[in-house]
């Protein structure tokens, strides 16, 4: 039998049973899918990881950070995505708004709000029956970057406004659009699995890679939500987050502190911590936390020597919400002392994991 025509017959099995028993079956011979040949048929494959790049982007926010292995120093939540498939049958237009925050050693925080346009070049490959779908930056053909906050604009000129010759709002406008287009330009690559489930990882990851992670999960078969570190300087904050929990889940949380003597965990509502977001993108000190209280609370003291990570459960009721890493003295039990030209930054390195109770 032509292979065209037993792709015939596998297409009318892929409608009858869906996308995720489609993808699984296309393991039997990925190399034909595999061939960029065969156009169009990749290309209704490929469709379906395009539909699905929008949602994943707005489901979570983008971790902001100056090179490919930094921690994030901030980040990016996006409000709205618009797709355009272009004339060429390969390249997309994305469209991205939102707002964030972002810490540099010029600006100190910098809150921003910003329309970032990027033409990607997509493609996709299979690794047995996991898809790894690439949207390959092109160009960025626009970027909008609205500075809400610029931390350090009271204090005199540094060295480096000085060495740009610019003042601090130009060099705030600047910096955060490279940081922000930058991480964009990366590119992302959506990796969807047999079961259906996808997670979006910036950069292009090759076939069979995962990300940079600093936990491993063993062989737990628990959905993984966040695995990435995260730096905090004196008198700031993070907010990582959304994660959805349903009605008989918990969120497992792994965290590990290094750097500073200890870091304050609060888990919110995403309700009652967007309105601290907000603030946060836009007070020069740390807004105070909101009321009502968190629903978790925990210091995580830095443990000298060997490294002993924290992990505990985080019996929620179902619902969206934030965890807060804090740094700033404002929410949490503990403050960290401030020291003149002592900035004791903070890294954490944290997992969160969809489980059973405890």
């Amino acid at each position: 039998m032509r292979w065209w025509h037993r792709l015939g017959l596998l297409a009318v099995g892929l409608s009858s049973c869906g996308a995720s028993c489609g993808q699984q079956s296309l393991a039997i011979m990925p190399g034909i899918f595999n061939d960029p040949e065969h156009r169009t048929l990749r290309r209704d494959f490929l469709r379906l990881a395009v539909d699905e790049i929008c949602p994943q982007v707005l489901r979570q926010t983008i971790p902001l950070r100056l090179r490919g292995a930094d921690p994030s120093t901030g980040r990016f939540f996006p409000t709205s995505c618009e797709v355009t498939e272009l004339g060429n049958e390969k390249n997309l237009f994305v469209q991205l708004t939102g707002h964030g925050y972002e810490w540099n050693n010029v600006t100190g925080r910098l809150g921003f709000e910003a329309v970032a346009k990027v033409e990607y070049e997509h493609d996709f490959l299979l690794d047995g029956s996991t898809m790894y779908v690439y949207f390959r930056k092109r160009h960025v053909q626009t970027s909008s970057f609205t500075p809400l906050l610029v931390e350090r604009a009271a204090d005199p000129p540094s060295q480096v406004t000085q060495l740009l010759g610019t003042d601090m709002a130009t060099a705030a406008k600047q910096i955060g659009d490279q940081v922000l287009t930058g991480q964009l330009g990366r590119g992302f690559t959506v990796i969807r699995e047999p079961d259906g489930s996808s997670r979006v990882a910036v950069g292009m990851l090759p076939v069979g890679a995962s990300p940079f992670e600093p936990f491993g999960m063993g062989e737990s078969t628990w959905p993984v939500l966040a695995n990435d570190r995260t730096e905090l300087h004196t008198g700031q904050v993070d907010f990582a987050g959304p994660f959805v929990v349903e009605g008989g889940d918990t969120l497992w949380l792994t965290a590990l502190v290094e750097g500073a003597p200890a870091v304050d965990v609060l888990v919110y509502a995403k309700a009652a911590a967007v309105p601290w977001i907000a603030a946060y993108e836009r007070q020069g000190n740390a807004a105070p936390a909101p009321v009502p209280a968190p629903v978790f609370t925990q210091a995580i003291q830095a443990s000298p020597g060997r490294a002993v990570p924290f992990r505990a459960p985080l019996r929620l009721p179902a619902g969206e919400y934030i965890i807060v890493f804090d740094h700033s003295g404002v929410a949490g039990p503990t403050s960290p002392a401030v020291q003149p030209m002592d900035d004791r930054a903070a890294l954490v390195s944290y997992a969160v994991q969809l489980g059973d109770p405890p």
